[in-house]
Order: structure tokens, then sequence, then C-alpha cells
């Protein structure tokens, strides 16, 4: 079994342009008005276009781990357009960060503790 995680968008090129500045090392295996795979390692992420997208209440959310520290990823982000949503948090398993996709989606980043 594979999962991939599904992301609704209601602007596939923004969001295209989105979650490659957000992860560069995503290549872009197969893309359409209505459907982009994204491909990241073992991993799959795929946009589905959308007439109207409500995030607010979603069950499920999109996390990704980082192998850099939070301030690294920041900075890179910041220089690609992305800002952070408030400021690093602790964590139980190390800390965390939020960035916003276009349409409203909260990503969380965590960078694990070494424990």
């Amino acid at each position: 079994m594979k999962l991939t995680p599904l992301i609704y968008v209601t602007d596939m090129d923004r969001s295209i342009d989105f979650y490659t500045r957000l992860v560069p090392a995503a290549t872009v295996v197969s893309s359409s008005a209505y459907w982009t795979e994204l491909v990241v390692g073992g991993a799959t992420l795929a946009l589905h276009f959308s007439q109207s997208v409500d995030h607010e209440g979603d069950g499920m959310g999109l996390s990704i781990d980082v192998s850099i520290s939070l301030e690294e990823l920041i900075v890179r982000l910041e220089s690609a357009g992305i800002g952070p949503i408030g400021e690093i948090c602790d964590e139980p398993f190390g800390r965390s960060v939020t960035v916003e996709d276009p349409d409203g989606l909260m990503i969380q980043i965590n960078e694990h503790s070494e424990a």
C-alpha cells in the first residue's frame, strides 16, 4: 500500500509554484489543469483542482520533517517568498514551525530532537 496525501487547490499553477518552492527537491512527475503529482524521496504529494477550497475544520493536515535546523529552513523559505506563520514552537518531539499554502492549508514543519 502506498499513501498519497491529496491537497485540493483552486489554482494549479500557483500551487505547483508554492510546493516546489516549499520542497525544492520535489519533482513534478505528472501535471494537468486538474491533477499534479510531486515526488520527493519515496513520497508522492498530489494536488487536485477544485472550484473552491475550505481548509478550516479539516480532519487532516500536512506535516513535513526536515533534517536541517528550523532557523536555516526559515531563511531558505523566506528567500523563496514563503514566510512562517508565527514563531518556532517547542514540541515534545523537538520543534515546529507553520507555513500556509495559497489556499489556506496550514503545514507544520518539524525538526526532531536527537533523543
